[in-house]
């Protein structure tokens, strides 16, 4: 069986970085611990196709100098990933020593005892330098993605949220400030598409946001805005509320900003890949993209708007300013037989001096980081403000925080916000939804 299980995740090539240039070791050798402790260790990473990912692949071969484990890095496309660890984590096979976890299935993960708790690596005094490590750097927002029950789990590697990107250079040409709420990016997207239309820019449109199915798709961004209007997902009883009166005029509000003139044509159906591509292009003047996005954008060979763009905070609501926080983390399988070099690996990849190695590839939940000169170039001062927004007061629905039931509630309300999309009644299909998931939550 375990023959099987290993064709099976590893189907894809195993990604063997090769590094840029010879990198000083010395600001890792700096730790009081013992780097070469594990030498001749081979450990396997799965790893998701997000750019930060991408970004750290060209110098696994710093951390394999410096401590003389190999490493076979396997990214893979999202869904993939995520069947591959399902499928090692529940089988209890350890193929992967150390996987990629996102907050919605820490959930199910800590539930059937997955993952190993990563307090005692760092209470380690073998394996863990306190003072060179800075645990106490890591953003307290990310780290709450990462930890069920006082439990910490995982350690954040790449720290995200929605946000708002624009084209400064059309806002500023068509004197159309940038949105402050959310009906504001309503009469906005209106008008910027006006005033493109008029002026002959065609296949350009004024703005979008997720609209697609699927848990952790529309409900990124959904989510948030509902909070912003003083509604919620689920109350402390899980009993569901999302078709409480403010969340119908949320939905009703965010509606009107991803569908109608100034959308791209069939927005229902576009992924977040597709905005994030439409934008990279020039093709959107502004969209709610994770505040991560700007590796991708931030120079010339990745895209021709790369100096005409900046960011904002998510729009606020009548009650509240809100967000989304996600951090996709690194976690150790609790079936691995080398759990002690799977540590290495985690605090090398979440250490300063690897932040500061990627430089803009990744976003690193390391304040200092952020506030220090590495990300100025971006010369994006709004960005920089909307990540410290994230960092000071982030927070996430309840339904969003580890909780078991997210990946099917997820669902759910996800298929009913993207009817709505279609035309669906918002009171009607909230309520439908509402009636199902409390039916099913009520029979656990």
């Amino acid at each position: 069986m375990k023959h099987i299980l290993l064709l099976l995740l590893f189907a894809a090539i195993p990604c063997l970085a090769e590094s840029r240039e010879p990198v000083d070791l010395r600001d890792w050798q700096s730790a009081t611990i013992d780097w070469k402790q594990f030498q001749g260790t081979q450990l396997t990473v799965l790893a998701d196709a997000q750019p930060a990912f991408s970004a750290l692949e060209p110098f696994l071969p710093v951390f394999e100098s410096l401590t003389g484990i190999k490493v076979g890095y396997i990214r893979a496309e999202q869904s993939d990933m995520r069947k591959r660890r399902e499928i090692d984590l529940a089988s209890a096979s350890g193929v992967y020593d150390v996987v990629p976890i996102g907050v919605t299935f820490l959930g199910r993960a800590y539930q059937n005892n997955w993952l190993l708790p990563l307090q005692p690596f760092l209470n380690d005094s073998r394996l863990t330098d306190p003072h060179w490590y800075q645990f106490e750097d890591l953003s307290p927002n990310s780290l709450r993605l990462c930890t069920i029950n006082d439990t910490l789990l995982s350690i954040p590697f790449d720290f995200s949220a929605p946000v708002l990107f624009y084209r400064k250079d059309l806002f500023k040409r068509f004197a159309i400030p940038v949105p402050d709420t959310y009906e504001e990016v309503v009469v906005a997207k209106r008008q910027l598409q006006a005033a493109m239309d008029a002026a002959g820019m065609n296949n350009i449109y004024a703005f979008a946001s997720r609209t697609r199915a699927g848990a952790g798709l529309n409900t990124w961004t959904v989510i948030p805005a509902i909070r912003a209007y003083g509604g919620e997902i689920l109350d402390r009883d899980k009993r569901p509320v999302f078709n409480s009166p403010e969340a119908v005029t949320a939905v009703t509000t965010y509606r009107d900003m991803v569908t109608g003139y100034g959308n791209p044509p069939n927005s229902q159906l576009l992924h977040f890949y597709e905005i994030r591509q439409m934008f990279k292009e020039g093709r959107l003047a502004s969209a709610f993209l994770a505040s991560h996005f700007f590796n991708e954008i931030d120079t010339p060979a990745k895209s021709p708007i790369w100096d005409q763009w900046d960011a904002a905070r998510l729009p606020r609501g009548p009650v509240s300013r809100e967000t989304s926080p996600w951090a996709w983390a690194f976690a150790i399988n609790a079936h691995s037989e080398h759990k002690e070099a799977a540590w290495l690996f985690i605090q090398w990849v979440t250490s300063e001096p690897t932040a500061k190695l990627l430089n803009t590839g990744g976003s690193p939940a390391r304040q200092n980081v952020w506030r220090s000169d590495y990300f100025s170039r971006l010369k994006a001062a709004g960005l920089l403000d909307a990540v410290d927004w994230i960092f000071e007061s982030g927070t996430n629905s309840s339904i969003q925080s580890g909780m078991p039931e997210f990946p099917w509630v997820g669902e759910r309300i996800s298929v009913a916000f993207n009817q709505i999309f279609y035309g669906a009644d918002v009171k009607r299909t909230l309520d439908q939804a509402a009636a199902e998931i409390e039916k099913v939550l009520s029979a656990q």
